[in-house]
């Protein structure tokens, strides 16, 4: 009997209750327990971590039936029941100072009541401290018959805290300062409170996105472990290959005649074909970091697949981007929008041992939250290298031909795949007709759908957002290219050997500028577009393309305020 496909559920006993395909991650579970007591867990959106601290919460909660027939089962594994206290800070989310604190202190009285205990309001800190102790000794209450309950006497029931999307109270006020950094010191008063409390906890196993609030962590919570990379736990969230065939082989077959039969693969398709174009748009991600590898030795290393995207495709039995169709997480568009470079996927991409467990949110390159979030991963270490032992890609093809449109769709909102093709087709005819009427009239419409919200009045954010427009339409963009007196902004290629240069400038409008007219504002920026193209000819960008283009189009793009555009054309140093 097939088990079903997993629903949108994070619920470890709904899965096995259910009897919904599970990836049995217990001996990993058996072998966190055993070596730590302070555990970090940093895995991107959608890859089964609030799954697997369900999965503990219910093991440590006694729950030993709902194991049967996984690894864990037929280990030495006692299932001895201790209290558990599990938070999720994603649903403290607030963008309101103080509120964090009290949604902290309402989840801590919440989880009393429901062990019968009355837990102190004074304040979060005071409320965590009393909720465990009461929980210990509620568990540990000695005064009954040893003989009817001689585990009691074996070993103490301490209590196990388990905290998922540790980091969402900061990063989803990334734009917001004085919000997370209030945050952060909640935050790190919470964790304090561990230290004071080791007499009584068994185990604190702590998940995220990112890396972003590892500083109030690190700095209240003793012995903490980062398993993050290690090369033993690599697999613990999402479908390794090997869960891949054992959990989806009898799928195969169903699969591939539904794919054929819908014309997604030819008819003389195998399931060997099957199975590698699987691999091909959504395996590739590698969270081992110290393994020497590189490509021609990666079988050295546990690859993962992204689990949302699988059971979605099986369940669909389409190709597509189902882990980009939620969109990228707002803070990360926040940092985007901050960091042209960041659209700057193409290898070599190298990065030193520190770098993949920072968070780094302004004026440097967001290439380890990038990692974090999983649009890169590993694609080699190389302990040879000291100074950036890692080099870093495009995990697969969903994310190489999806993130464009995903971050597109971030800034300008929801748009159809077909017209966003449609469009591309209307700019690339605008640009090799040097119609620049045509070019300034999409990029004013495209400027005029961004938020007032999302706004920020300097030039790189409009240098992000136009290399958003333009990769989201299916246009090879790429930001920054250097030659040898500077850097372009952008360089788009065409087909048939056709480059387009572009470069921004940008002026933001007065505060006081009600009488500046319509003609006022094309002026200015008439005036930006120009120096735009002055730059393009001093410092000689389009030179380096001159012995393999066909065509090489220079574009100046002058932006005044929040979305008047002028562009100036040029190809053999003439205008148009």
């Amino acid at each position: 009997m097939l088990k079903n496909i997993p629903k949108i559920t994070q619920s470890f006993t709904r899965v096995i209750k259910e009897n919904m395909i599970y990836a049995d991650k217990t001996e990993y579970i058996y072998n966190l327990l055993n070596k730590h007591l302070v555990c970090f867990l940093c895995r991107p959106r959608r890859f089964g971590k609030s799954l697997l601290l369900s999965a503990i919460e219910s093991l440590f909660s006694g729950e030993r039936d709902l194991f049967k027939g996984l690894w864990i089962d037929s280990s030495d594994y006692s299932f001895q029941k201790h209290p558990v206290i599990r938070i999720s800070m994603d649903y403290a989310q607030t963008d309101e100072p103080g509120m964090l604190e009290k949604k902290i202190l309402f989840t801590l009285r919440s989880i009393g009541e429901s062990e019968g205990l009355s837990i102190t309001d004074l304040s979060f800190d005071i409320a965590l401290i009393d909720l465990v102790k009461k929980l210990y000794n509620k568990y540990n209450d000695f005064q009954k018959d040893p003989a009817k309950d001689q585990d009691r006497l074996e070993q103490d029931r301490k209590v196990v805290i388990l905290i998922d999307e540790y980091d969402a109270p900061i990063i989803d006020n990334i734009d917001n300062s004085k919000v997370a950094n209030a945050n952060q010191k909640t935050l790190h008063d919470f964790y304090r409170g561990f230290k004071n409390l080791d007499d009584f906890i068994h185990f604190i196993f702590v998940t995220g996105i990112s890396q972003a609030g590892r500083a109030a962590l690190d700095q209240t919570t003793n012995n903490i472990v980062d398993i993050s990379l290690r090369p033993e736990y690599a697999g613990i969230c999402g479908f390794t290959l090997q869960d891949l065939d054992s959990l989806f082989a009898d799928r195969y077959e169903e699969t591939l005649n539904e794919l054929i039969a819908t014309e997604q693969m030819e008819p003389e398709s195998t399931v060997a074909d099957l199975r590698k174009e699987i691999l091909n748009w959504y395996d590739g991600y590698v969270f081992d970091g110290r393994t020497n590898f590189d490509e021609t030795t990666s079988d050295k290393t546990t690859r993962v697949l992204n689990p949302f995207s699988i059971v979605n495709f099986f369940d669909e039995k389409i190709f597509k981007d189902y882990w980009l169709q939620v969109g990228p997480p707002s803070f990360l568009t926040k940092i985007i929008a901050n960091n042209p470079d960041s659209f700057n996927f193409k290898p070599p991409l190298r990065a030193p041992k520190e770098y993949l467990s920072a968070f780094i949110a302004v004026d440097v390159s967001p290439i380890p939250i990038l990692f974090q979030t999983g649009y890169l991963t590993l694609n080699g270490v190389t302990w040879k290298n000291k100074k950036e032992p890692y080099s870093l890609k495009i995990p697969n093809m969903e994310v190489e031909r999806c993130y464009p449109i995903a971050f597109y769709q971030a800034y300008f909102g929801p748009a159809d795949i077909k017209e966003l093709i449609s469009t591309g087709e209307i700019f690339m005819n605008a640009v090799l007709k040097r119609d620049a009427a045509a070019i300034e009239k999409l990029f004013e419409t495209s400027l005029a759908k961004l938020s007032s919200e999302q706004h920020i009045p300097m030039e790189k954010y409009y240098h992000s957002v136009i290399q958003a427009f333009i990769n989201g339409m299916g246009i090879d963009a790429r930001s920054q290219v250097s030659s040898s007196m500077g850097k372009s902004d952008l360089d788009l290629v065409f087909s048939d050997n056709v480059y387009v240069i572009i470069e921004v400038k940008s002026e933001k409008e007065p505060i006081n500028s009600s009488n500046l007219t319509i003609e006022d504002k094309c002026e200015k920026a008439r005036s930006l577009a120009q120096k735009a193209m002055e730059q393009i000819s001093e410092k000689e960008y389009s030179k380096h393309y001159f012995m393999e283009a066909k065509e090489v189009v220079e574009l100046g793009l002058g932006i005044f305020g929040r979305s008047k555009v002028v562009v100036l054309i040029r190809d053999n140093n003439t205008f148009r």
